[in-house]
């Protein structure tokens, strides 16, 4: 198991600081450079398959460790013209 953090870069062209749709491990997000902050409160054990993406050290983009409980859900569809 790794512990990775949700992190947020600065932008520039917003004058604001956005989440990124990544989680990462401490050591990825300061090794990213730049200006990024890590949220720790948001501290989360994962599998290190998990952070096996293009970034080492980073998850896929839109990676949720809190996935929902229960069965998947099915979508039906009616009335489709």
């Amino acid at each position: 198991m790794v512990t990775v953090y949700q992190f947020q870069r600065y932008d520039i062209t917003t004058d604001s600081w956005r989440t990124s749709r990544r989680w990462g491990t401490r050591e990825a997000i300061e090794d990213l450079g730049g200006s990024f902050r890590i949220l720790v409160d948001t501290a989360t054990q994962v599998s290190e398959l998990d952070i096996r993406s293009d970034v080492p050290g980073l998850t896929q983009i839109g990676f949720d460790p809190h996935p929902p409980k229960g069965p998947p859900r099915q979508i039906y569809r009616t009335g489709l013209h």
